[in-house]
């Protein structure tokens, strides 16, 4: 039961992740109401924020290196959506205008 809780982490992460990119693939990139904003930035912070625990939880972790790379794995979507929605943000708000 260890090694699950070890893993929780970075699963927490693909799982708020994963329910952001689905929220978005349902509702659309535009007309987003306050609420369904508030709750879409907050999966994704959650993503971000639970991806950073799992790289500390892996890096301070005694476990096999393939259960730590398991878990850096896990934490890698999450961290490399951020420059993604970053790099979305500044192109499509010039042309918002």
């Amino acid at each position: 039961m260890p090694d699950m809780r070890v893993m929780g982490v970075g699963v927490s992460s693909v799982a708020c992740l994963s329910a952001a990119v689905l929220m978005l693939l349902v509702r659309g990139a535009a007309d987003w109401s306050r609420a369904f904003t508030v709750v879409w930035y907050g999966l994704f912070g959650a993503a971000v924020v639970l991806a950073l625990a799992a790289l500390v939880v892996a890096v301070r972790s005694r476990d096999v290196l393939k259960r730590r790379l398991a878990i850096a794995g896990l934490a890698l979507p999450a961290l490399l959506a951020v420059p993604l929605l970053i790099w979305v943000i500044v192109t499509l708000v010039p042309l918002a205008d």
